[in-house]
């Protein structure tokens, strides 16, 4: 068994656990991430959103720029657009400045934001990769992509997670001062110190899909917009553009009559959403069915193991909300860790973690 030493070992390589890892590396602290997933291989396709407050953090980082050149093309609107269908008739909408443009676009309700940070349309797709590079360029930062975390034994003095190479087999044993879970919704970690999820398991039920259809800009009467929000009494639902090119994300929203994702059509869902006929042409990437949750574990700490972001709790996934929290999460743990950590901040400051968040 091969055996390793950081000062703090993060628990999952998602915008959380990453924005953790480079908070802590920024503040000199030594820090090791695990990750399962490969390091070229993407996230889900979610969150499209980072608000204000990550993007000030991601400044103080020096990141924000590479996020902000990631994404929709520069000058893609980033409008939400009401129509009877995507290529339907639009009748209301809300204009949001494009990338291009968010630093001095004055017109309009979604701007004068009064940070030198507004916020960026983003799917994580694109902006966990841009997180990632920055972060393994960082010193005092290591990644350790396809490494499960199998369990770990606390001790006054620290922490001892035994991990596994997913390809090798290898199995590591890895000391840290401190362990942070970073490792969502499923969270091992949160399991292992005995933490329960409470609140309401389902608010919302959706069939989601991720699809590639290159026609479909062209088909609009409207002009292209980040949301496009097909409202009609056949079938509402929402189709987000991704690359702003030909992929395409939609949420259609379970009726409480249809008792689960198999229950409704995607074919027929999707071309009723759109508004086109047999002739539509596109491809399904992934199928990314959801149930909205709203949940909270009922302690983020136990000793010198933490939990954050989905770890910790479980949001509704609008407007980005639950990756932002996660990153609010993760920028106020760790200050405080790096002060316990470098002797100015008494070891009781960490039970704010658990109490403000």
């Amino acid at each position: 068994m091969r055996r390793l030493r950081t000062r703090v070992l993060v628990a999952g390589g998602g915008p959380v656990g990453t924005t953790l890892a480079m908070d802590l590396a920024w503040r000199g602290i030594d820090v090791t991430v695990l990750e399962q997933r490969r390091r070229d291989e993407p996230p889900s396709v979610k969150c499209n959103h980072v608000a204000a407050r990550s993007m000030e953090l991601f400044r103080r980082l020096g990141v924000a720029q590479a996020v902000r050149d990631a994404g929709l093309p520069q000058d893609f609107p980033n409008d939400i657009s009401f129509r009877t269908t995507t290529v339907g008739r639009e009748f209301a909408r809300i204009p949001i400045p494009c990338r291009r443009d968010r630093y001095s676009a004055t017109e309009g309700p979604d701007t004068w934001w009064p940070t030198p940070e507004p916020p960026h349309r983003i799917n994580q797709i694109f902006l966990e990769p841009v997180l990632v590079d920055h972060a393994m360029a960082m010193p005092g930062l290591r990644f350790q992509h396809r490494t499960k975390v199998l369990g770990f034994t606390q001790s006054a003095d620290g922490v001892a997670t035994e991990a596994e190479d997913l390809d090798s087999g290898e199995r590591l044993l890895i000391d840290s001062d401190y362990l942070i879970g970073c490792d969502g919704g499923h969270s091992e970690i949160r399991r292992q110190i005995g933490a329960q999820l409470t609140g309401d398991a389902v608010v919302q039920r959706t069939q989601s899909t991720y699809f590639r259809a290159p026609s479909l800009i062209g088909m609009m009467q409207a002009r292209p917009a980040w949301s496009n929000q097909s409202i009609n009494p056949r079938r509402s639902a929402n189709i987000f553009a991704i690359d702003g090119r030909e992929t395409w994300l939609i949420h259609c929203y379970l009726r409480p009559d249809e008792p689960d994702f198999a229950s409704v059509d995607r074919d027929r869902c999707i071309r009723l959403v759109v508004g086109a006929g047999p002739d539509f042409q596109y491809e399904v990437i992934s199928k990314e069915d959801w149930y909205g949750r709203r949940l909270i574990a009922d302690k983020f700490r136990d000793r010198r193991v933490f939990v954050c972001g989905d770890a910790a709790h479980i949001w509704v996934p609008f407007a980005g909300y639950g990756m932002n929290a996660g990153i609010a999460d993760a920028a106020n743990l760790s200050w405080m860790l790096a002060g316990v950590l470098q002797g100015w901040a008494d070891p009781a400051i960490l039970h704010a973690h658990e109490a403000e968040r």
